[in-house]
């Protein structure tokens, strides 16, 4: 039963297939007759338009051979179906080649081919105007979607803006050109036909489009198109009374494009000055505040930003008459730009680099990259000589509050109230605070002047990279640092506190008090008003000052005279003081607070070229009288933390003789910890090889056994030891030959400067291991310094400033004395007055190593970045800089870590670099005779009243000359200069002995050579024998001579023929 329901089943399922089948066959029959005509139709249509656009392909270019012109007629048929055929496929190339098609028309000098005909025939000008409209509705629309990654596109792009250029104006038509009385009308209907350009969606399109058009280092198309796009866009807002609709998106998305003002030809520039453009968008911003404080993207606010500083480079006038609007719209811009990059202290990770702001958090693509880059170029405009000199200018003027463009309207007070509130907004904006204690004090608020130096602040603490560059911009003009420095003072004395003095326990008044006491204020307010002022003033002139030279300083009297100079220094060397010891300043805040370094980097600037050449005349300029140096010692003694400071800041303020006995303090002290440590240290070293065998020895030995006892056995060239005993004296003969070898410059280690200061090679790398040489080199003169052995060497400033560490010496002081030639040319670079170009000098030098030139770059990229006179001012800088410390930091840093390990960094920190080298070399002043003869000792039967003492005495007084005085006290102890100390601190004592034999044959003092010397009898060769030394002992042998006469011929002879171990 169950198989025959299935069969049943089984029956009906197939019968249902059946008739649905049957169905699908009539229904198809029905409908095939109608899909086979609708099919045949599209064909057709196909195939007519694929004709009919045919017609117009030949025009792919604007060249007028071999392209055949369609009649007027019978283009105002066939032209409309195709453009409505092209647009409806997108078919952008179409409408190009129908756009090509009239512009060639144009030039046609057959009525029945040129397009303008069309505009006189009253049949045809409906027509024509009708479809010259809508091509150009759809040109902004098609614009808007190309992006430039074809070719083709930007082909497109010129062909549509040319065409509208072409029949915007009929100046181009040649069928009118003569015929002036049809000018007006045809213009009019071509102002009519581009009404579409004047809405607001089409205004937007075309803005955008000319945003990606220049958006890369290059435009993508050509500069001709991107100014005749402009043009297109510029012609709606011309007049003030346009739709001001329009004129906002001009603003934010005209005025945004990357660059604008640079690609744009000198007929745009002038039509964006006739209307008044840049102080309509001043305006406008100042009434629109929220577009540029928030609503604009900040990545876009950048090239806001630099087309205003480009609008204040071309248009001097209205920078002038707007100074205080341009100075409010490129604050808040440069504030918006600055929310972005990345802080110091920020410890975040996800960062991107950009082309003008360093570290940012936002990314940047490769186009905007490269447009970044002629954004740059606009950003440089504001530091320009053109901008800083009409902006300060216009600021000088008047520094109050009202710095408004229309003085009347400044003195209403409503209005006044209104700049102040704004000043605030844009003071805080900028980084800036205004406090409850500052308004108590009743400190106005910020002025125009400081708001300008703010934002130059501002500038230079977001672009790092180019901070040389800007301060170079802003000291070119020698009168602004003045105007500055006076506004400074004038700022001080309004502001100052009356009992200023007794706070500082000064009872004598002075002109610098006031300015003293308002600088210090603003440690403790370091954004408060004036300090921006304040920082700019002395970071540009630390800039100027270190690449002056002394033509400029003491004949020239640029950019200040020597009583300025004097006052600044006075300022400066008595504000650092103030801020440490009355505690507005730390150990931590003194690294962290921007004013003080700066102020305390011009401080060593000014006191290093003092003590060059001084500018002052005063000895006891530089010493303050707040307190007395004896209560520094005790301080910094005592540990106190502002003594520590002050004498690591300052350590000048307390006589150089009372720091070198503390220094000697320190080292006995340490001596006395490391004798506990170790036990003297021997080494033996053959005389031909005492560079290489000490290098052994000493490189290996541990950092406490170099500072305790090290004793020298030398053997000689047969290679047996020499007799003697080491007392340190052979110690002290083996430093001065080590050193005297090693500073050589037929080593290649250090080379003489033109001055006979000894400075690093820059081919030391010829030595395998010159390195190493150098560390070893710096731990031989520290342990010299160590023992107090005074060395004949005198080192380069710059070298002692980095054996220092704390001190920065500038490099254009130094080339003088390292590089005369090259000081020469950059002196001539500084100077030069006509065009930069014209020398062809880049950011970059070559340098010559064994025959092989390598360009090195001064700046990345720097071989293709030109000086002009805009950046000379840092070309000379960084080359200088490149000169004196790059191209041998590494040698300098391992002849600091040498020296270093020896003498502790907190000892050296006591000394500027010329005491350094007076502690390395002794002072460079006449010996003090009484002194040497009160620490002198005798041997050999010598005593202070003998005969020939006498003598001797008496010729070194009033017989030699000074120079002939260190020629015999570099006879004796291998140094011509004196020690510091004096010659009690001498190492051995100086010494005198009676000899009577030469030295080879000397056996010492006996009873006999004793009672001889005495008595003064003498042997029959003393007469005929000159005197000789003992550099290492520091001993003097001296013959028996029996005529003052003959003292004075044969000590005479010694001194100047050299050294005394061989004239016997």
């Amino acid at each position: 039963m169950d198989n025959i329901l299935k069969h049943f089943e089984k029956n009906a399922r197939e019968r249902e297939e059946l008739e649905t089948q049957t169905r699908r066959k009539e229904l198809a029959e029905k409908l095939e007759p109608f899909v086979l005509g609708y099919l045949t139709r599209k064909k057709y249509r196909d195939k007519l338009g694929t004709c009919r656009l045919n017609i117009f392909n030949d025009f792919t270019d604007l060249d007028k051979s071999n392209k055949t012109l369609l009649t007027n007629d019978q283009f105002l048929i066939k032209a409309p179906t195709c453009l409505k055929n092209a647009l409806k496929q997108n078919d952008v190339q179409t409408i190009c080649n129908i756009c090509r098609h009239l512009i060639i028309s144009l030039d046609s000098t057959n009525k029945e081919t040129n397009f303008a005909a069309t505009f006189l025939n009253k049949e045809t000008i409906g027509s024509a105007s009708q479809l010259i409209s809508s091509i150009f509705a759809k040109i902004p629309e098609i614009l808007n979607r190309i992006t430039g990654e074809k070719a083709i596109e930007l082909k497109q792009w010129q062909c549509l803006i040319h065409f509208i250029i072409v029949f915007s104006s009929v100046s181009t038509w040649s069928l009118v050109r003569n015929a002036p009385q049809v000018h007006q009308v045809l213009n009019g209907l071509c102002l009519k036909m581009t009404t579409c350009f004047i809405e607001e969606a089409n205004y937007e399109k075309m803005a955008n489009s000319l945003f990606v058009a220049i958006n890369d280092q290059k435009p993508l198309v050509s500069l001709e198109t991107v100014n005749a796009h402009f043009s297109i866009i510029h012609k709606s807002i011309k007049l003030p009374n346009e739709n001001q609709n329009l004129f906002n998106i001009f603003v934010k998305r005209v005025l945004t494009c990357p660059a604008l003002l640079l690609h744009l030809n000198q007929q745009n520039i002038e039509q964006i000055r006739n209307s008044q453009i840049f102080e309509r968008t001043l305006l406008w911003l100042r009434s629109n505040q929220d577009e540029i404080e928030s609503n604009l993207d900040v990545r876009i606010v950048i090239n806001l930003l630099a087309n205003l500083v480009h609008f204040a480079h071309i248009d001097e006038k209205t920078l002038e008459s707007n100074v205080f609007e341009w100075t409010w719209a490129v604050g808040i811009s440069l504030s918006r730009c600055t929310e972005m990059t990345v802080k110091k202290e920020s410890k975040t990770s996800l960062h991107y680099w950009h082309p003008v702001f360093g570290h940012y958090l936002l990314p940047v693509d490769k186009k905007t990259e490269g447009a970044l880059k002629n954004v740059l170029h606009q950003l440089r405009f504001l530091w320009s000589a053109k901008v800083v000199r009409c902006l300060f200018g216009k600021v000088m003027e008047n520094t109050c509050t009202a710095g408004s463009p229309n003085n009347q309207r400044a003195k209403s007070p409503n209005h006044q109230k209104d700049i102040s509130a704004v000043f605030g907004k844009l003071w805080k904006k900028l980084g800036g605070t205004l406090d409850k204690e500052k308004v108590e004090n009743k400190e106005p608020p910020p002025t125009l002047i400081a708001i300008v130096c703010q934002l130059y602040m501002t500038a230079l603490a977001t672009m790092m990279h180019m901070k040389g560059e800007i301060i170079s911009g802003l000291c070119r003009d020698d009168q602004l640092l003045r105007q500055l420095w006076q506004y400074l003072k004038e700022w001080g004395e309004k502001y100052s506190n009356p009992s200023s003095s007794s706070i500082f326990n000064n009872n004598s008044s002075s002109n610098s008090d006031g300015p003293i006491f308002a600088s210090l204020q603003s440690l403790r307010h370091p954004t408060s008003p004036h300090t921006a002022t304040l920082r700019l003033f002395i970071d540009s002139t630390a800039a100027i000052v270190s690449i002056l030279d002394e033509e400029e300083i003491f004949e020239k009297g640029t950019p200040f005279s020597t009583g300025e100079l004097e006052s600044i220094s006075k300022f400066v060397n008595v504000f650092c003081f103030r801020a440490i010891w009355s505690g507005f300043v730390d150990e931590v805040s003194s690294t962290n607070s921007g004013l003080f370094q700066s102020i305390h980097s011009l401080l060593l600037i000014l006191y290093e070229r003092d003590s060059r050449r001084q500018f002052v005349m005063d000895s006891k300029f530089w010493i303050v009288s707040d307190v007395k140096s004896s209560t520094i010692m005790t301080e910094y003694e005592k540990r106190m933390g502002r003594g520590i400071l002050v004498m690591r800041k300052m350590s000048h303020l307390v006589p150089i003789k009372e720091r070198m006995l503390l220094f000697r303090r320190q080292v006995t002290e340490d001596k006395q910890r490391a004798s506990n440590t170790v036990s003297a240290t021997w080494i033996t070293v053959q005389r031909n090889r005492i560079i290489e065998d000490g290098f052994t020895h000493l490189s290996k030995a541990s950092l406490a056994a170099l500072k305790s006892t090290i004793r020298v056995k030398f053997v000689n060239e047969q290679g047996l030891d020499e007799a003697g005993i080491d007392q340190d004296g052979v110690f002290k003969e083996f430093s001065e030959l080590t050193l005297k070898k090693v500073f050589d410059p037929q080593m290649n280690l250090f080379t003489t400067t033109s001055t006979g200061v000894m400075y690093p090679s820059s081919t030391s790398s010829l030595h395998e291991n010159h390195l190493q040489l150098f560390q070893f080199v710096g731990k031989m003169l520290g342990k010299a310094v160590y023992e107090g052995i005074v060395v004949d060497v005198q080192l380069a400033p710059v070298l002692l400033a980095a054996v220092l560490g704390s001190h920065r010496l500038c490099a254009f002081d130094e080339l003088s004395q390292l590089d005369p030639e090259l000081y020469r040319s950059l002196t001539f670079v500084k100077r030069y007055e006509g065009d930069m170009s014209e020398l062809s000098l880049t950011f970059s030098v070559d340098e010559d190593f064994m025959d092989k030139i390598t360009t090195v770059d001064l700046v990345p990229s720097g071989r293709t970045i030109p000086v002009t006179n805009e950046n000379k001012i840092d070309y000379v800088h960084r080359m200088a800089h490149h000169r004196v410390f790059r191209r041998t930091q590494e040698q300098c840093r391992a002849f600091v870590q040498g020296i270093q390990s020896i003498l502790q960094p907190t000892w050296l920190s006591l000394f500027a670099p010329n005491d350094l080298q007076c502690l390395i070399s002794g002072q460079n002043t006449d010996i003090d005779l009484a002194d040497l003869k009160k620490h002198v000792q005798y041997f050999g039967g010598f005593h202070g009243n003998h005969r020939l003492i006498k003598w001797l005495w008496d010729v070194l007084e009033n017989k030699f000359s000074a120079d002939e005085r260190k020629l015999f006290l570099k006879f004796v102890t291998s140094c011509s200069r004196p020690p510091v100390l004096g010659f009690s601190y001498l190492e051995p004592p100086f010494s005198i002995r009676c000899v009577e034999v030469s030295d080879d044959q000397d056996q010492g003092d006996t009873l006999g050579s004793v009672v001889r010397g005495f008595l003064a009898l003498r042997k029959g060769t003393a007469a005929s024998r000159l005197p000789t030394s003992s550099t290492c002992f520091n001993l003097l042998k001296l013959p028996n001579y029996n005529r003052k006469t003959l003292l004075l011929e044969k000590l005479r002879y010694a001194i100047h023929a050299g050294s005394g171990f061989e004239l016997s």
